[in-house]
């Protein structure tokens, strides 16, 4: 059960009822750690904000942006986080394979390599805190400098919206099924 209810839009102020329908108008309703993150409003909105930017408006296939997600999801065991984005990796078009080899923590060497690559940043970057130069200068070498820092905004944003999620224990959303295993 979760620790903290959704708040819904009539329990805000009349003044951050702005913040609520800002996160309707970015991504059509208040859901998973947003209806938890309005106990902040101001903060719910620049996490929305950012979100915004790295979820739509990355210059990155939606498969790829996917698959970088769900491989964050994984590393932090989140199960809400990682079977909200396996759905949209899906509709994206990542193979059932890639989603369920990240889901169970198998080897990724059977990965079409740009998977592979952007697979391998995220696990470096959470597991060590550290990517290891030839990873690092082949993400850089592919997707250029703003293109590097914004995939490594979008890991960082999803190891945020993560450990709200896992803080404050949201459940799983009617029709979602838990998919990772240890």
């Amino acid at each position: 059960m979760a620790r903290l209810n959704n708040i819904n839009r009539e329990e805000l102020s009349s003044s951050d009822q702005e913040y609520y329908d800002s996160i309707v108008g970015s991504r059509g309703s208040v859901r998973g750690p947003y209806g938890v993150l309005l106990h902040s409003p101001d903060l719910a909105s620049r996490i929305a904000h950012t979100g915004t930017y790295v979820r739509f408006e990355l210059d990155l296939p939606e498969s790829l942006k996917e698959t970088v997600i769900i491989t964050a999801a994984r590393e932090i065991r989140n199960q809400y986080e990682f079977a909200a984005h396996a759905r949209l990796a899906r509709a994206a078009g990542v193979e059932e394979s890639t989603i369920s080899t990240i889901a169970q923590g198998k080897s990724i060497d059977s990965l079409p390599e740009e998977e592979k690559l952007l697979v391998t940043y995220t696990q470096q970057l959470i597991r060590d805190h550290k990517i290891q130069d030839q990873v690092f200068n082949a993400v850089s070498n592919k997707y250029g400098t703003k293109k590097t820092v914004d995939i490594t905004a979008l890991i960082g944003h999803y190891l945020l919206v993560g450990q709200i999620l896992s803080a404050f224990e949201v459940d799983l959303a009617e029709g979602m099924t838990a998919e990772i295993t240890d």
